[in-house]
């Protein structure tokens, strides 16, 4: 049970240091951007640096920004969103685990009209052991194995109703993937990439929505500005070194950059992101991402080089992306949609577990316990 007293005198204690005053970190990064916005060395520099963190590349200067008309027409969108239920640990003899997909679709017109769907499917642990005997099995691979499901219902049902625009909550740089096993790689990045390339082959928009994101890539670029030496070499640096300027905006993340110069109903230059995993993608199909201003918050959209390519692709993404973010009140109606149409709460996983335990006396079969787990169920005195 929460000692709400003892929270409260802990939470009176820190408050001075809960909201920092980053006013002296901003003013600095925004000087060291006006400076390297028109430096036309910096590029020069980003290229023959070493640096120990992310470093994007961009087209342009980085301080461009892009007005976007509000003028849209009729259009259709689709989201697809995912959820699971893990093997439970504490419950032995139930070798499966479950994810649903749910999503939402609409057209807007002289009729509009919107569709749900949610599915269900349940998958043997037995089944990924079985495709590689070198695959341990572990949660990870049942996210990784919702993200293949959610790829593969957005492209089908993009297909089947000839949809304008497929939206993905969060990113699509499949960044879990960076640090797996060659096994788990080839298990799933083949298949995410097989679905990215039917998106391509049949011109059909995609594109990742992030709320609220934490990226850095910008910062990192203001860092680089800031390093003591022409060319960053971040390992001889922290070899010879006690202190670092580039460490001086640790606290800052892009969008409280970008608030001072990007507008509402602007978006900035293309960013393309460098992250190891991104050498794994096909050039047609490398990440790429810009920010837009949709009124409420900064949001960060991804997609994909051959989409990027064509401004009315662009232009297209950042009006829906804006629309459905002023229907959502701040966020894409088609978004929030698609979660509650995938989300498992509480009761369904009950339920879940309630199901298997039913086929499991139906079989005679024997499901072992936790303590830890009977005792959540009934406390004893």
């Amino acid at each position: 049970m929460l000692d709400r007293n003892k929270l409260f005198l802990q939470i009176q204690n820190l408050s001075k240091n809960l909201f920092p005053d980053l006013t002296s970190e901003s003013n600095i990064a925004q000087e060291k951007l006006d400076e390297i916005n028109t430096d036309i060395n910096f590029i020069k520099k980003v290229e023959l640096s070493n640096s120990s963190f992310l470093i994007p590349s961009w087209i342009g200067n980085i301080k461009d920004t892009f007005d976007i008309k509000n003028d849209l027409q009729d259009y259709s969108v689709l989201a697809v969103d995912g959820s699971q239920v893990y093997p439970d640990r504490n419950v032995s003899g139930a070798g499966c685990f479950l994810i649903n997909t749910g999503g939402c679709q609409i057209h807007y017109s002289s009729q509009s009209k919107v569709s749900f769907f949610s599915e269900p499917q349940v998958f043997l642990i037995q089944d990924f052991l079985d495709k590689n005997y070198k695959i341990s099995f572990s949660r990870d691979l049942v996210d990784l194995k919702r993200e293949e499901l959610e790829l593969k219902k957005l492209f089908e049902i993009s297909i089947s109703n000839n949809i304008d625009l497929c939206f993905v909550d969060g990113t699509i740089i499949f960044w879990p993937l960076e640090g797996k096993a060659e096994e788990v790689k080839d298990l799933f990045l083949k298949s995410y990439l097989n679905y990215l390339n039917e998106f391509y082959n049949n011109k059909k928009l995609i594109a990742g929505y992030i709320s609220f994101p934490k990226s850095k890539e910008i910062v990192n670029l203001i860092k680089l500005g800031l390093c003591r030496f022409d060319f960053a070499e971040c390992i001889a640096c922290h070899r010879n070194y006690t202190d670092f300027p580039c460490k001086i905006i640790d606290h800052l993340i892009d969008t409280q950059v970008l608030r001072s110069f990007l507008k509402p109903m602007q978006r900035t230059t293309i960013f393309s992101s460098n992250s190891k995993i991104i050498k794994e993608y096909p050039n047609h199909l490398k990440p790429c991402f810009f920010y837009l201003n949709v009124g409420k918050e900064i949001v960060r959209i991804e997609t994909f080089d051959w989409i990027a390519k064509d401004i009315n692709n662009l232009d297209f993404i950042c009006k829906v992306a804006i629309d459905q973010a002023n229907k959502g009140l701040g966020y894409p109606v088609v978004l929030a949609e698609s979660h509650e149409q995938a989300v498992v709460k509480g009761p369904d996983r009950n339920f879940f577990y309630h199901l298997i335990q039913k086929v499991a006396l139906e079989q005679q079969k024997r499901l072992f316990y936790s303590q830890k787990s009977l005792k959540k169920r009934g406390i004893g005195v």
